[in-house]
């Protein structure tokens, strides 16, 4: 009998893996949702057809999307806009418990939305690690007085995988 699970990319931008945590964590949440969930970096994924539904995280840098995120939308945008996609940006922005840290976070994603409009949109808190950044992030964190410290909420990460479940097309895919 043919697998009838409906197959999920969770494709990521990472700079130093904090988005790729996040990418694991919510593969995991939809793989217990009754998907085949696998999460695998943006930059190594050529063709997103194989997949009934795809999400995309990117890390912010500089207020800036990884540029990894945005060449895999291009590359795949035909394919993308006739599938469930959704899209998650992590970023310090969202370490602010004000609106306009969110504000700030969900601007971030509009690059992205131009090239293929998400069904769904998450916003989280990455982490900061100067031993894994640059010299030039490190000078910028510094600037900017940003604390080092893993600020991702992992509860509020699988209550978005598992609120975009149903939007991702939570029944089996029909086998052809």
């Amino acid at each position: 009998m043919p697998d009838t699970k409906r197959k999920v990319l969770v494709t990521y931008a990472t700079w130093a893996g904090s988005t790729a945590g996040i990418a694991e964590r919510i593969a995991e949440v939809l793989s217990r949702n009754g998907f085949a969930a696998v999460a695998q970096r943006a930059r190594d994924v050529r063709d997103t057809s194989g997949y009934d539904a795809v999400v995309l995280g990117t890390a912010v840098h500089a207020g800036k999307l990884h540029p990894d995120a945005l060449k895999f939308a291009g590359r795949n945008a035909a394919d993308l806009k006739s599938k469930p996609f959704a899209a998650f940006v992590v970023c310090l922005a969202m370490t602010a418990t004000d609106e306009k840290g969110r504000a700030q976070a969900t601007a971030y994603l509009e690059p992205l939305r131009r090239k293929v409009k998400p069904v769904c949109e998450g916003r989280f808190a990455g982490a900061y690690d100067p031993q894994k950044a640059g010299f030039v992030e490190r000078q910028i964190m510094k600037m900017v007085k940003a604390a080092p410290g893993d600020f991702r909420k992992w509860d509020e990460i699988e209550a978005w995988a598992a609120s975009v479940s149903p939007l991702l097309g939570n029944r089996p895919a029909t086998s052809g």
